[in-house]
């Protein structure tokens, strides 16, 4: 279809991120059944499924062309010379962990089918089992990141409403607050959205926190600092506890995003002295989507602001929220299926927590010690396992890195995230934006033998592409 450049797609955006590819004709003579220039395949326009990914970043480039046209990504999957890829290697667990632990799905189901009733509304004796399995879950949590009180846990549908729960909960247009320069978007953009100033704490190139900066950055109505545990993008582990023993000196809050860090590096409530930690169930902790939540220590449970008001089976005869944990963040029926899913996936975790982090750190310096070899390839953090996540990215810095990511796919059913991660704030600090990386991040279930077949089909990739070039 010809048409104006999408109004949706700003100027300077990375098109790897958004998908949408732009593809041009010269002049009418030529059909829309043609060969690709390159490899000569028959084809549906100009270019094969090697070529078409060649994506241009900046408008300047695209005014050179005529005429625009512009395909889904997905339309790749109609090309003749396309290869159905094979069975996948799973590459994408700083997205959402899989496979899950191994129960997790059967609890879920098990739930549904065999109990399916809510907590804090029926007296029958099923709903104080439900009610009983998840007040087992947020003792778990307690025990993960050791919080005296699980009572304090208070969950919600992710980490990304938890932490608009701690920002718009806790601060005002009046207030100001510190944030790494590896922050994610679940940060960074309830921050904007609420007009509430903030400042940057630098962190090097390699995604390392500058502890020495963050005094001249205090301002008289700075109320905290919020800080990610590990990037999601190069998964660098930022010292958490020598930021907490800062904030305690200052009289300031500190608050966690936990997402990409636990269970990698540890995180103690008590011990660290933090007064709230944000956590997701579906990453590292390996229960389902759509479960996260808040642990709050006492001072910060009876100040914070819910971000959501409702029934909560308590206090019914007032039209506040009640003034207790967790009913006083806990409006609404909760996703119970995913508490259930994640309470399986923390006894999992509690039980080969040594184990899983073993073998995990095996496949990281086995893939990174290889990127480290090849010159045709940029790692985007530290040069080493120590001291980082199962995350490793990286930049094929000759070829558009979508196009690696869709030849790994091709190749070997290699799945990996590509473009800015939802964090272009830390992209900007690795010196990545806007042309992003590509993100390998390693789960309990990947095998040494997967490893290696990544490692050959990066291989034969760049062998292919640098005929093609």
């Amino acid at each position: 279809m010809q048409g104006k450049r999408p109004s949706c797609i700003p100027n300077e955006t990375c098109y790897t991120e958004t998908h949408v590819l732009w593809i041009t004709k010269k002049n009418k003579k030529h059909s829309n059944e043609t060969r690709c220039r390159t490899c000569k395949n028959q084809i549906s326009f100009f270019f094969c499924h090697y070529h078409l990914l060649h994506l241009p970043k900046k408008r300047n480039i695209l005014q050179q062309f005529n005429h625009y046209f512009f395909i889904n990504a997905m339309d790749f999957f109609n090309f003749s010379c396309y290869s159905p890829p094979m069975q996948g290697i799973y590459l994408d667990n700083a997205s959402t962990s899989w496979p899950k632990a191994p129960l997790v799905a059967q609890e879920v189901s098990s739930f549904i089918n065999e109990c399916g009733c809510n907590i804090a509304r029926g007296g029958y004796e099923r709903a104080y089992e439900a009610a009983a399995k998840v007040d087992a879950c947020r003792a778990q949590l307690a025990e993960l990141f050791t919080c005296s009180k699980p009572r304090n846990v208070a969950f919600t549908m992710n980490v990304t409403q938890a932490l608009n729960t701690l920002i718009v909960g806790l601060f005002t247009k009046d207030d100001h607050i510190l944030v790494s320069g590896m922050e994610h978007n679940a940060v960074m953009r309830p921050l904007f959205q609420h007009h509430i100033p903030y400042s940057v704490i630098p962190c090097d190139i390699q995604g390392r926190l500058q502890l020495s900066a963050i005094e001249s950055l205090i301002q008289h109505n700075t109320k905290a600092i919020l800080l990610t545990q590990a990037s999601n993008v190069c998964g660098t582990i930022l010292p958490i506890a020598e930021v907490a023993q800062i904030c305690k000196s200052k009289g300031l809050l500190c608050l966690v995003d936990s997402a990409q860090g636990s269970p990698y590096e540890s995180l103690s409530m008590d011990t660290m002295g933090l007064d709230a930690i944000a956590f997701t169930g579906h990453k590292g902790l390996l229960g389902p989507q759509g479960i996260g939540g808040l642990i709050l220590n006492d001072a910060l449970s009876h100040t914070i602001r819910p971000l959501v008001a409702g029934g909560t089976g308590s206090i019914s005869h007032e039209f506040a929220m009640p003034s207790f944990m967790p009913d006083h963040l806990e409006a609404g029926t909760q996703n119970l299926p995913g508490i259930i899913g994640l309470s399986s996936g923390l006894q999992y975790h509690l039980a080969h927590a040594d184990e899983i982090q073993a073998h995990e750190k095996r496949l990281t310096e086995h893939l990174l010690e290889y990127f480290l070899s090849d010159n045709r390839i940029k790692v985007i953090g530290l040069a080493s396992a120590e001291g980082r996540t199962p995350v490793i990215s990286v930049d094929f810095t000759s070829y558009d890195n979508a196009q690696v990511a869709f030849q790994l796919q091709t190749l070997a059913g290699i799945e990996t995230r590509v473009g800015l991660h939802c964090a272009p704030l830390a992209h900007k600090t690795l010196q990545t934006f806007p042309r992003g990386t590509v993100r390998f991040s390693m789960g309990y279930a990947n095998t040494n033998d997967e490893i290696d077949t990544t490692i050959d089909a990066c291989k034969e990739a760049l062998h292919q592409l640098g005929e093609l070039s």
